[in-house]
């Protein structure tokens, strides 16, 4: 990162704190409403969001070596959800009326439960590998 860059970057951080302690020191004597404070985390969470989704892309676009191991990456987990998506099953039942609405519903919440389970043996099993692979090393 350019020392520019970093500089700019740090300034907003600071500014978007100081902000932010203002805010709630006025919150907190009373001189403004929590709406306010609620409108200030609108912001913040937008902020963030387009930063998070901006930089990864300035980044990629600047290093294609680098976007075709992060993309190769979000296919392998879209290839999870869409193979935990034709798993899923929609059935309800009367226990879970109280929890999900519809079978459109039940199918999404299947969906995630079984992908987690696909992403959480995945984890354990690469874990059990490289624990493995170093003792023969």
């Amino acid at each position: 990162m350019s020392e520019g860059l970093s500089k700019i970057i740090s300034i907003v951080l600071y500014s978007l704190i100081g902000i932010s302690a203002l805010l709630g020191i006025l919150f907190y004597s009373g001189t403004i409403g929590s709406d306010a404070l609620i409108y200030w985390c609108y912001t913040l969470f937008f902020v963030g969001a387009i930063a998070a989704i901006a930089f990864p892309v300035i980044h990629m676009a600047k290093n294609p070596a680098a976007a075709k191991s992060a993309l190769i990456g979000v296919g392998a987990l879209l290839v999870v959800f869409v193979l935990a998506y034709a798993m899923a099953g929609d059935e309800m039942t009367d226990k879970y009326s109280d929890f999900i609405s519809n079978p459109a519903a039940s199918k999404r919440v299947s969906t995630g439960l079984i992908a987690f389970y696909i992403l959480a043996i995945g984890a354990v099993g690469v874990t059990i590998f490289s624990g493995i692979s170093k003792t023969f090393k």
